[in-house]
C-alpha cells in the first residue's frame, strides 16, 4: 500500500536520490542539496501560512510505501510562477509572408519567445522510483495533488499548467538544445538545465534571441522534437491528459518538451471529487471499486487509494458529524494510514487540536482506465 503526505526534511536524502535517478531534463527539481532543502523548507511554510490568494508558495508531496515506510516519489504544485522573475516559455505561433506581385502567400510557423505563464499555477517534479512506477502509485501521486488543490483551491490560480519534460538522450543531448540554444548560452543542455534549477532565471532573457525563431530554418532532428514527449514521462502525460489538461502551442525554451495546461473546473479530480462521513470496516473488500480517499488539512493532508464501498445510512444519523444519507465504508488497513483510527483522548486533541478525526474524507472513485498510464 502507498499513501502520500506533505515533504518534511528528513525525506531530504531520499529526494536527493530521486532527483539524481530523474537525470538531466527535470529543471525544476535538480539534483543539489541545498536547493532541494530550500524546497522542503518552503514547503513546510506555505503549509502553515495563512493564505488568501496565490503567491509565492510552493508544495511538496511524498509517495510512501507503507510495507517499508520509505519515500519511493515526489510531486508540487507552484501556487504562482513569474512572481519574482519572468518565467519564459516558447509560443508556437504563425508569420505571414506575402507578396501581392508574385501571388505567394505563406504561412511560416516560428517560436516566439514569452512569459504568457506569468502567474499562473505549475504541477512540478512528477519523480517516482523506477521500481515503483505501476499505475497505481503512478496515478495516485499525480492525483493526489489535485485532490489537495480542490480542497485548497483559494491557494491556486485557475488555470494550472505543466511543463512535460522533452527530448534528449542518457549523455545530455538534446537535438532542440543542440541546434538553437547552445549558440546563445556557449554551454552544454546539461549545465544550461542545471543551472535554470538552481539560479534565477535572468539569464534566460539576457542571452536567448528576442526575435521569432522561424521553425523550418531549423534542421530536421530539431524540428522533429519540438512538442514531443520524452519517453520516460509519457505515462505522466497520459494521466494529466486524461485529466483533462491539453496543448496549447507552448514548449520549454531549453528542450522543446510540450506544455500543458486547464482550467480547474475542467479537471476530472477536482471537479468529481466529494466530501462525505464515512465509517471503518474489515479489510475483506477486494473486489469493490477503488478510491482515492484524501483526509486532513494542510500539513496533516493524507491521501491513499483502497476499495471502499457506499453504505445506505438509514439511521439518517450524523456519522462522524456529517448528516449524510451514504457514508463511505473504509477498510481498516487504509484508515490506519490516514490517520482515521487512531484514538486519541479529549486532553490529547485540546492540546493538538490536528489528532482530531475528520468529520468527512474527500474521496474520488479511481476507474481503471485512470490507471493504465
Amino acid at each position: 500500500m502507498y499513501f502520500v503526505r506533505p515533504v518534511d526534511f528528513a525525506d531530504l536524502p531520499a529526494l536527493e536520490r530521486l532527483a539524481k535517478q530523474a537525470g538531466i531534463g527535470f529543471t525544476n527539481f535538480p539534483a543539489n542539496r541545498d536547493s532541494l532543502n530550500d524546497k522542503i523548507s518552503c514547503s513546510r511554510q506555505s503549509m502553515q501560512a495563512v493564505v488568501t490568494q496565490p503567491g509565492e508558495e510552493a508544495y511538496y508531496f511524498v509517495l510512501v510505501n507503507k510495507q517499508t515506510d520509505k519515500v519511493v516519489g515526489v510531486c508540487g504544485i507552484e501556487a504562482m510562477v513569474g512572481t519574482k522573475t519572468p518565467f519564459y516559455s516558447y509560443r508556437i505561433d504563425e508569420v505571414v509572408h506575402a507578396s501581392p506581385q508574385l501571388q505567394i502567400h505563406n504561412r511560416i510557423p516560428a517560436l516566439f519567445l514569452c512569459h504568457d505563464y506569468n502567474g499562473t499555477s505549475r504541477l512540478v517534479a512528477m519523480i517516482v522510483d523506477k521500481a515503483h512506477q505501476t499505475p497505481e502509485a503512478m496515478a495516485l501521486l499525480s492525483r493526489a495533488r489535485l485532490l489537495f488543490i480542490a480542497k485548497h483551491a483559494e491557494r491556486f490560480t485557475n488555470k494550472l499548467f505543466v511543463e512535460l519534460r522533452g527530448e534528449s538522450d542518457a549523455a545530455g543531448f538534446s537535438p532542440f538544445w543542440n541546434a538553437l540554444g547552445k549558440h546563445f548560452f556557449s554551454m552544454d543542455f546539461e549545465k544550461a538545465d542545471y543551472l535554470s534549477g538552481v539560479t534565477n532565471k535572468h539569464f534566460i532573457a539576457d542571452l536567448m534571441p528576442r526575435y521569432p525563431i522561424y521553425i523550418p530554418t531549423l534542421p530536421d532532428i530539431a524540428q522533429q522534437v519540438i512538442g514531443v514527449v520524452h519517453e520516460t514521462s509519457e505515462n505522466v502525460s497520459d494521466i494529466l491528459l486524461r485529466e483533462g489538461f491539453c496543448f496549447r502551442d507552448y514548449v520549454d525554451v531549453f528542450d522543446a518538451g510540450p506544455t500543458i495546461e486547464a482550467r480547474q473546473q475542467d479537471i476530472n479530480t477536482i471537479v468529481n471529487s466529494r466530501l462525505s462521513a464515512y465509517q471503518l470496516t474489515d479489510d475483506a473488500m477486494k473486489n469493490e471499486q477503488r478510491y482515492l480517499i484524501a483526509c486532513g488539512e494542510l500539513e496533516d493532508f493524507r491521501v491513499t487509494l483502497a476499495p471502499a464501498c457506499f453504505q445506505q445510512n438509514s439511521t439518517q444519523n450524523t456519522v462522524n458529524g456529517a448528516n449524510n444519507d451514504m457514508v463511505l465504508q473504509i477498510p481498516h488497513s487504509a484508515a490506519t494510514v490516514l490517520g482515521l483510527a487512531l484514538q486519541k483522548s479529549e486532553t490529547e486533541i485540546e492540546q493538538h487540536p490536528a489528532l482530531k478525526k475528520p468529520e468527512r474524507v474527500q474521496w474520488i472513485a479511481l476507474h481503471s482506465q485512470s490507471m493504465n498510464a
